[in-house]
């Protein structure tokens, strides 16, 4: 039997064991509190971050111009937004550069040059106490950090030449020369059709959908497709659209049936995507003309081109020849430079070589010389270089914004317009032969030989920001063009003004004022009307539909595709 004192002592035992456990008990629970504090802190920072990056993924790498401090304010007006401010307690940093896969296929964060940027880190740091119950004894603050790192996809797609929504019959009669001389058998649209075909779109995607062979974006971009091959690709794809009409699916289809040669396309020579994941370029979309005329324009590589039977112009046989030493090309993908500094979207015009042989006979009485003739041996010929063009920056659309801009440089290409001699293009000169019937003697003598000689250099050294503003919502907001050039252009009309004269008079004529006369005689009765007629018929409509204007480049924006802002970290 155990004493009373013994007792009273296990009551005194449970009582500070009791008091041990409810001390220890509220220990527990202030760290608990503490912890479930520190790591609602922790939460807070870490949403702070996330939005910060994605908010900043806005105006950098894909989204921005490679400013820095825009990205730092990008980022601190979102921090803002959740209350945390780069002052005080509280800190916010960013980083811009990109984020890859290493070999065991977890990102990493790198810097880069702000223009190669595809990026951007943002660090969120905040002070806070690091117990409100123990004080000191568990020390007085606790530094937080969150990290975060988000990109943005945006790119664009854009060619460099004119958007051919309104052709002239012109215009009409050269796409068929051209399109039968490429694809081997007689093309004879009318301006409906074509412009069906240009007012006509479809998505990359839809080409993938209608190819029989390719089941991705990469595939098809690696298929090296003949001619016929490709023109029906474009007319399954236009015709499983809900989108074209009638004349534009009715011309896709006469233009795959009279495919015929064997020439061949490789169609990622036709659509250049340069995006990591051409997949991102699926829903851009594409104007049908531009499709076939690239796309004709590539498998006939540098061959030359009859363009049509020689016709007749103020008496003379006019023959045309176009050789298109370079195609031109459509182009997708993200602005900004790569690694190497090299545009990642860049494109060039085609490179041309346009011959209009003249020859004849031509009568000059009614210029004033009665019984005077000219023999015609002229070539004016269009050389024209590539220009280029590349996707600078596009700056997304954000809170409270509705424009995207995009910023397209481009420089237009040189060009050389002279004129030889169509029997002889090595020649210098063109040459006109001026006969006339002697009146006294009955007899046709050599007057005269005139060279002809023209020499206009189309320089141009300074390239030209186009910007664009988009409203993405707005389906009917592209596409959109616009010109560059850095110097007046020379139209065809304006040629005589740069042609230069040589006239030498043959034998014993020295008549007083024949110099001048025949002079005047060739430039307004030959020349100049012969020049013009070229010009509207051919030079310009023709540079038109190969998206070259002497002197200027025209430059569509066909298609901007941006996703929302993604976590990459």
């Amino acid at each position: 039997m155990r004493s009373p004192s013994s007792r009273y002592h296990q009551r005194g035992a449970l009582g500070l064991f009791g008091t041990f456990v409810l001390l220890i008990s509220i220990l527990f629970a202030a760290l608990a509190v503490d912890s479930g504090r520190l790591m609602m802190e922790q939460r807070q920072l870490q949403t702070v971050a996330d939005m910060a990056a994605m908010d900043a993924a806005s105006v950098t790498g894909a989204c921005g111009s490679g400013d820095l401090s825009l990205v730092q304010a990008a980022a601190e007006e979102s921090a803002g937004r959740n209350n945390h401010s780069n002052s005080g307690n509280e800190s916010l940093t960013t980083r811009v550069g990109v984020s890859e896969a290493d070999s065991d296929g977890v990102r990493q964060f790198s810097d880069t040059d702000p223009n190669q940027a595809t990026a951007v880190e943002v660090m969120a740091g905040k002070t806070v106490p690091a117990s409100i119950f123990a004080g000191g004894f568990l020390g007085n603050d606790a530094n937080l950090r969150a990290r975060a790192v988000a990109g943005r996809q945006a790119l664009a797609g854009f060619t460099a030449g004119s958007a051919l929504l309104s052709l002239s019959n012109e215009q009409t009669g050269l796409l068929n020369n051209l399109f039968s001389g490429i694809l081997g058998a007689p093309i004879d649209l009318d301006v409906l059709s074509y412009q069906g075909l240009a007012a006509a779109n479809v998505t990359f995607q839809d080409l993938i959908d209608a190819s029989a062979e390719a089941g991705s974006a990469e595939a098809l971009l690696n298929s090296d497709l003949s001619v016929a091959e490709a023109m029906q690709l474009y007319a399954d794809a236009v015709n499983a659209s809900d989108v074209a009409d009638v004349s534009a699916r009715t011309a896709a289809e006469e233009l795959a049936s009279a495919s015929v040669s064997n020439l061949t396309a490789d169609f990622g020579e036709v659509l250049n995507v340069t995006t990591e994941n051409p997949e991102d370029a699926a829903d851009a979309e594409l104007n049908l003309l531009d499709l076939i005329t690239t796309t004709a324009l590539v498998a006939n590589g540098d061959q030359s081109i009859m363009l049509g039977p020689e016709i007749n112009l103020l008496g003379l046989n006019v023959r045309t020849q176009l050789a298109v030493t370079e195609a031109p090309q459509m182009v997708i993908g993200p602005p900004g430079r790569d690694g190497n500094g090299d545009w990642h979207t860049f494109v060039e015009t085609a490179q041309v070589d346009l011959s209009n042989q003249i020859t004849g006979n031509i009568d000059l009485s009614v210029a004033g010389l009665v019984g005077a003739e000219a023999n015609v041996d002229l070539a004016l010929t269009a050389e024209v270089a590539q220009g280029s063009a590349w996707l600078k920056e596009i700056q997304c659309r954000k809170l409270n914004d509705s424009d995207t801009q995009v910023t397209i440089a481009a420089q237009p290409g040189t060009a050389a317009l002279s004129m030889t001699r169509a029997a002889d293009s090595t020649a210098p000169e063109g040459l006109i032969d001026v006969s006339a019937i002697i009146p006294l003697l009955g007899l046709r003598l050599p007057v005269a030989d005139i060279g002809v000689g023209l020499n206009a250099p189309i320089q141009n050294t300074v390239e030209t920001d186009l910007v664009y503003s988009v409203v993405l919502s707005d389906d009917d907001d592209l596409p959109q063009s616009q010109r560059a050039s850095t110097q007046t252009g020379l139209a065809a009309e304006n040629i005589p003004q740069s042609l230069s004269l040589d006239v030498q008079l043959l034998g014993a004529i020295s008549l007083g004022g024949l110099t001048d006369l025949l002079e005047a005689a060739v430039l307004n009765q030959i020349l100049a009307p012969l020049v013009a007629e070229l010009g509207r018929l051919f030079i310009d409509p023709l540079l038109e539909i190969l998206g070259i204007q002497l002197g200027n480049m025209e430059i569509t924006l066909f298609t901007v595709e941006i996703d929302r802002p993604e976590l990459k970290e």
